[in-house]
C-alpha cells in the first residue's frame, strides 16, 4: 500500500510560526495583532454611532405632541411680553379679552399705558390716549390666530420633559416658509432657520412661547438683526371685559 504523503502545512500558518521563533518576528506579530484589533474596534464604534444617530433622527420625527393652544386662541388671558430687538428691550404686561388688549409698556425705564382694539393702537400721553403706530414687533407672526399656521409648517426638532410636569417643544421654521405664509411669496434664500419654542404646564396648556426671529428680521431689514420675543400666558378665561378708553 502506498503511504500517504504528509499534509502540507498552510503557508500562512507556517509564516506566523517562523516569525514567532525570533524576537523581532514576535514584535511584528504583536504590532499586526493590535493594528487589526483597533481597526475592528473603530469600525464597530463608527457603525454603532451611525445606527444611534439614525434612530435619534427617526424618533425626533415621530415625537408625540400633546400641547393645547385653546387658552391662547380663545383670547382671554393675562400676559407678559418681552421683545428684544437688537438689544433694545420692550416689556408689555396686560390683559386680553374680546380682541381688546389693555396693558403697560416699559421701554428705557419709562412706563406707558396702552390699549389695542380693531388694529388701533392707543398710547396714553399727558392723561389722554392718542393713536400711535403698531406697538408690537412681528405681531403678524405672534398673533393668537396665526400661531397654529406657523407651527403646522414648522419642523419639530426636540421635546424636553421636566420633573415639574412641564414640557418644551422646540421647532424650527425657515424664513422662506414665514414669508410664504404671510405674503404668499416663493422666495428661496439659504438661511439659518428661525425657532419657536413652546412650554406647557402639567395640564398640557401652552403657557409660554419663545420666538427667535433673527433670520427673518435680517431678511426683511436687509442687514443682520437679532430679534427675540418671549410671551408668557396665565389666567385663561378669567379676564373681565375691557372698556375702550376715552381719547
Amino acid at each position: 500500500m502506498k503511504e500517504k504523503e504528509p499534509k502540507q502545512e498552510n503557508k500562512y500558518i507556517k509564516f506566523i510560526k517562523d516569525l514567532s521563533k525570533s524576537k523581532r518576528g514576535r514584535a511584528i506579530l504583536f504590532f499586526v495583532f493590535y493594528f487589526i484589533f483597533f481597526f475592528v474596534l473603530i469600525s464597530l464604534i463608527r457603525s454603532n454611532y451611525n445606527t444611534n444617530r439614525e434612530t435619534t433622527d427617526n424618533n425626533t420625527n415621530n415625537v408625540s405632541t400633546e400641547y393645547k393652544l385653546d387658552g391662547i386662541i380663545n383670547g382671554n388671558y393675562h400676559f407678559v411680553r418681552e421683545e428684544n430687538i437688537n438689544g433694545i428691550v420692550s416689556n408689555f404686561t396686560g390683559d386680553k379679552a374680546d380682541n381688546r388688549i389693555e396693558g403697560i409698556m416699559t421701554r428705557d425705564n419709562t412706563f406707558y399705558n396702552y390699549f389695542i382694539y380693531d388694529n388701533i393702537n392707543l398710547i396714553k400721553i399727558s392723561d389722554k390716549y392718542e393713536v400711535t403706530t403698531d406697538l408690537y414687533q412681528f405681531n403678524n407672526i405672534t398673533d393668537d390666530n396665526n400661531i397654529s399656521k406657523f407651527l403646522k409648517r414648522a419642523t419639530l426638532i426636540s421635546k424636553t420633559e421636566y420633573e415639574t410636569g412641564n414640557i418644551s417643544y422646540n421647532y424650527e421654521i425657515t424664513t422662506n416658509t414665514i414669508d410664504e405664509i404671510l405674503n404668499g411669496t416663493n422666495i428661496d434664500i439659504d438661511d439659518i432657520p428661525n425657532s419657536i419654542t413652546l412650554e406647557t404646564n402639567e395640564d398640557d396648556e401652552v403657557v409660554k412661547i419663545i420666538y427667535n426671529l433673527s433670520s427673518y428680521s435680517s431678511y426683511i431689514n436687509g442687514v443682520p438683526s437679532n430679534s427675540s420675543i418671549t410671551i408668557t400666558y396665565s389666567d385663561f378665561g378669567e379676564i373681565e371685559p375691557l372698556e375702550i378708553p376715552e381719547s
